[in-house]
């Protein structure tokens, strides 16, 4: 108990009528001298008496790092988390009050690397102890580790609730130039540019932004890899519901070229939604350039299939016969189109950058594969 308090030191009562001094500097950094007071109870040792006249000289400071590495000890031997107050910056980290001083280097604040490790001192951190030096009473504390195993539980906690058609709200966090990761509260899935927009789009950023918050569907997931494989477009209204008063034999429409081959044109006759114009409707494959506007009429649509052609040389007029010819033409079965490497590449990422879905082969024609195109409005060369 403290029975007289000076400039630079205490007098504490040790009991047995025995009285030591507390000099300020052997105080913790969890107390403040001047709050103290005459009355206040401490926990204290005698780490050295004079020779000479037998005054004992105490520290808070060394009883309560004593009685902290027993806690210490105990935490790491059962794997509890320690919360700890940063005081100061060192080389290469920082140092905690744990009752004692901890080490965290730099590497193990954060998943992510800290920019300045001034902004840390006075935050609290969640730690776990990953290094002990018994001899010397040093201890080195990961807030990393605490927060990716939280985040491996996050992620098997959401993996346990998700089904394939399921529609999820998500952050997007991240664009690439094949996709964008949507944040799904734990895990980052990936929308493939094919199933970010029933409309044609060269970027993803044409559809989406970083902070946007979206509504995805689960197409699949691997909650062994932890990946998740999301689509936007099918959580969107679909365009041949939208235009249905548009897609019907005989319609003319204006619409945008999107590919030329010497064999047909592909073009956008509404957004997300593509039609072939086989060789024979066009003279001339060189009067035509990509994006250019141009007048179509639609000689058939099949919706089971949702394959459209059309003709850009007789839009003025397109005799029945000739809607007949194209009804009865046999399109080929959709061919698989890999997706890039370097998209694959790019999905598989660790848990300290993201976990998607690496992209499966889509399906699509051989024409999708080359363009882009939604499958359903793709045709073959």
């Amino acid at each position: 108990m403290i029975v007289q308090k000076d400039k630079d030191e205490l007098l504490v009562d040790v009991g047995g009528k025995s009285e030591g001094v507390l000099p300020f500097r052997e105080l913790s950094l969890a107390i403040d001298h001047k709050l103290l007071k005459v009355g206040d109870t401490l926990e204290v040792m005698v780490h050295r008496i004079d020779e000479l006249d037998g005054t004992l000289f105490l520290s808070e400071r060394r009883a309560r790092a004593l009685k902290t590495w027993e806690k210490v000890i105990e935490a790491h031997e059962h794997d509890e988390v320690i919360e700890a107050t940063v005081t100061q910056v060192v080389k290469g980290g920082v140092l905690v009050d744990l009752g004692m001083r901890g080490f965290v280097p730099a590497s193990q604040i954060r998943r992510q690397p800290v920019g300045n490790l001034d902004e840390l001192v006075g935050q609290h951190l969640r730690l776990k102890v990953i290094d002990l030096d018994h001899k010397r009473h040093r201890v080195v504390l990961s807030q990393r580790l605490v927060l990716e195993e939280e985040l491996q539980a996050k992620k098997q906690e959401l993996l346990d609730t998700l089904e394939i058609g399921q529609i999820r709200e998500g952050v997007v966090v991240r664009l690439a130039d094949f996709g964008a990761f949507v944040d799904l509260g734990g895990i980052d899935g990936l929308i493939h540019n094919s199933e970010l927009s029933y409309a044609r789009i060269k970027h993803p950023s044409e559809v989406a932004k970083i902070g946007d918050v979206v509504q995805v569907e689960i197409m699949k997931f691997d909650p062994e890899a932890k990946k998740v494989s999301l689509s936007l477009k099918h959580a969107l209204p679909d365009p041949w519901d939208e235009h249905v008063d548009k897609l019907f034999e005989g319609n003319k429409l204006n619409a945008q070229i999107v590919k030329i081959t010497p064999n047909y044109l592909l073009v956008e006759i509404v957004p997300g939604i593509l039609a072939m114009v086989p060789k024979g409707e066009f003279d001339s494959v060189a009067q035509f350039t990509p994006g250019q506007a141009v007048e179509v009429t639609l000689l058939t649509i099949n919706n089971a299939t949702r394959r459209i052609t059309a003709s850009i040389q007789h839009v003025a007029d397109v005799e029945p016969d000739e809607i007949e010819r194209y009804a009865e033409l046999e399109l080929p079965a959709p061919v698989t189109a890999p997706v890039p490497e370097a998209a694959a590449n790019e999905a598989s990422v660790t848990p300290a950058a993201h976990d998607a879905v690496e992209p499966e082969p889509v399906a699509h024609d051989a024409v999708a594969a080359v363009s882009d195109a939604p499958v359903a409005e793709a045709v073959p060369e």
